[in-house]
């Protein structure tokens, strides 16, 4: 495969166009110039989508960014003998007047035979009658399928960032509004400060890891996604550090941390330790941060079986995050319904949490691991 970075930057900005449609344009003729199997799937739905369907290219075609039609700029073009095919991408904008009329008295001229496609956000979109007219979301479901039955890794991987772009941007499948949540909306938004409560009366409470001089802070953390309590070592003035961080919480979001596909679409309390740049430094070549690793997994294995031991360096699922490479994830629904007062479930929390805090003092190699990230604090 080319590089998808070294396409992107090719891209040039052009006035009164968007650059989201630009960018998602470069990304997906990027798809389709490095993968037979991508064009192969996008170009047969595509044709289903004709109106007079073509016969598809059995050998190379040339897919282009950025064509000059005499003033005029389609979004992409690909053409092979016998065939052109033009298209004109749209996120929420709309088409400018006789926009695609000239397109298509320029190709007439230039192609024996041409089609010109539209793709857009949404079907009210589709305007001056394209030959074929899809919407992104076509797309979506047409690449997430072959995500699922390839066996190239590395597509897996560009197929997969492409359909998260689509996904992030609105451009993925559409849900419908949940009915539980407008019955439930005006005590949903009671929500944060009701977690932050718990949380807060919990920071009060006498934790297993002050025995090493680890001290919670009450955290709502935005780019994390994550609300609890920060576990860190106090370095004189330099004040707190991820030497290492311990946090006790709920994750809100799984996106920063890399650790979305152990979601299943439900809040998780978590258990996650972080690491400063000095400390990632050292832990990449520590064989007490790998001897801490294996122990913990096992921890988990004997004594939290409810709860998900996710290295994400190693687990292909994951998405690594060098901040916060070790995640213990568990549903927190299964673990709350039984509570019904605020103190049952700061008592729950500290309980919880203390359970999995002193047997991590029990590993010899997290005792160790903490003393050696220590002794960096003359480098801070």
């Amino acid at each position: 495969m080319d590089s998808l970075l070294v396409n992107l930057r090719k891209y040039r900005p052009r006035d009164n166009t968007d650059p989201l449609e630009n960018f998602v344009t470069e990304a997906f003729a990027w798809l389709l110039r490095s993968s037979e199997e991508v064009r192969k799937a996008v170009f047969v739905r595509i044709n289903q989508a004709l109106q007079s369907p073509c016969d598809l290219p059995q050998d190379e075609c040339v897919v282009s960014t950025q064509e000059n039609f005499k003033g005029k700029f389609p979004d992409l073009v690909v053409s092979w003998p016998g065939c052109t095919w033009v298209f004109e991408h749209k996120v929420w904008s709309h088409l400018h007047s006789n926009q695609l009329k000239s397109y298509r008295d320029y190709i007439e001229s230039h192609s024996d035979d041409y089609r010109l496609i539209l793709i857009t956000a949404k079907t009210y979109q589709h305007t001056q009658n394209p030959d074929a007219a899809l919407c992104w979301e076509d797309i979506y479901h047409c690449l997430h399928k072959l995500e699922q039955n390839t066996n190239d890794e590395q597509l897996s991987w560009a197929l997969n960032d492409f359909l998260t772009l689509l996904k992030t941007e609105g451009l993925g499948p559409s849900t419908p509004i949940n009915r539980f949540a407008m019955s439930h909306y005006l005590e949903a938004i009671k929500f944060d400060s009701q977690v932050d409560s718990v949380f807060k009366q919990a920071e009060q409470l006498k934790w297993p890891l002050l025995n090493l001089d680890i001290k919670p802070l009450f955290k709502r953390q935005k780019t994390e996604s994550r609300v609890g309590l920060e576990f860190s070592p106090e370095f004189d003035e330099h004040g707190r550090r991820w030497l290492p961080s311990v946090f006790c919480g709920v994750l809100l979001d799984g996106g920063d941390h890399g650790v979305t596909e152990f979601l299943n679409d439900e809040l998780n309390l978590c258990f996650v330790f972080d690491f400063n740049k000095l400390g990632q430094a050292y832990i990449s070549g520590s064989d007490t941060y790998q001897d801490f690793k294996s122990d913990l997994s096992e921890l988990v294995k004997e004594k939290f079986c409810q709860w998900q031991f996710i290295d994400t360096a190693l687990e292909p699922k994951a998405r690594y995050n060098r901040w916060h490479p070790v995640v213990l994830l568990t549903p927190m629904l299964p673990i709350f319904k039984d509570t019904h007062t605020h103190q049952e479930q700061v008592d729950l929390v500290h309980t919880l949490f203390s359970e999995i805090q002193t047997q991590l003092l029990s590993l010899n190699s997290f005792r160790n691991l903490v003393t050696e990230l220590a002794s960096l604090k003359e480098k801070i």
